[in-house]
């Protein structure tokens, strides 16, 4: 009767250890997957941003506004996606790869002309991970062109 006892008390102590590591477990995997979006997002937001300030002008004939996938092309610099990985090229060098280990569902930039102004608007979505860790998230940004005001 004893022995009994003592194995059901071990199976409940095994049981409840089994959920503990399998609950941290799932929220280190969404843990990691939350950071690698939140990486990837700020980094190309950032940049994109920052290209977008430094700008004096936007070449409206080869970007894309309103619609995914957009495509922005400011003085130099060009910002699109080669299937889901956002690209920046810079002087028509090889273009680089701003987004890493994460997938851009959806880019879009969004352009407003004033009589004195000139600004863009960044959306861009990420996803990452598979299964149950997968996740997605929102960025935006937007900028006055440097030459514009």
């Amino acid at each position: 009767m004893e022995t009994v006892i003592y194995v059901g008390i071990l199976a409940v102590i095994a049981v409840l250890a089994l959920g503990s590591i399998l609950s941290v477990y799932k929220a280190f995997g969404k843990t990691k997957i939350e950071r690698k979006l939140a990486l990837n997002g700020d980094i190309a937001v950032e940049r994109m941003v920052r290209s977008v300030r430094s700008a004096t002008s936007t070449d409206t004939s080869v970007s894309v506004f309103g619609i995914h996938p957009g495509i922005l092309k400011i003085g130099g610099t060009k910002f699109s996606l080669l299937g889901s990985v956002l690209q920046v090229t810079e002087n028509g060098e090889a273009p680089q790869d701003l987004t890493s280990d994460v997938n851009v569902s959806s880019l879009v930039f969004y352009r407003t002309v004033s009589a004195n102004s000139e600004i863009i608007k960044i959306e861009l979505a990420l996803q990452a991970g598979t299964g149950i860790f997968q996740k997605s998230k929102n960025f935006y940004g937007s900028a006055v062109l440097r030459g514009a005001y």
